[in-house]
């Protein structure tokens, strides 16, 4: 019987996490970079604000080389993530 790895299910309150990239903790803390952070409003020829709310959206970019080790869970200031391991194991 062989065993394939599922991934975590990583899920982000939006309401909670508005500033990403102003805080960055989640993404410096992950040991295998599974966030990234994309740029939501943009004005032509101005500099985005890293520090207006909205501006910027964390998303889990690499869900996959998620381990599980909830250390972005333990570091958000906002309590915003949640790391849950899937109840199906695929065989």
């Amino acid at each position: 019987m062989t065993q394939c790895y599922v991934a975590p299910i990583i899920e982000i309150d939006r309401e909670r996490c508005t500033t990403p990239f102003a805080c960055k903790k989640c993404l410096q803390i992950c040991p295998t970079a599974v966030f990234g952070v994309r740029e939501t409003r943009q004005v032509r020829l101005e500099e985005t604000d890293k520090f207006a709310p909205g501006s910027f959206r964390l998303r889990v970019a690499y869900r996959d080389k998620c381990s599980g080790c909830n250390r972005c869970v333990d570091v958000c200031p906002e309590s915003a993530l949640t790391v849950r391991m899937p109840e199906e194991v695929l065989e």
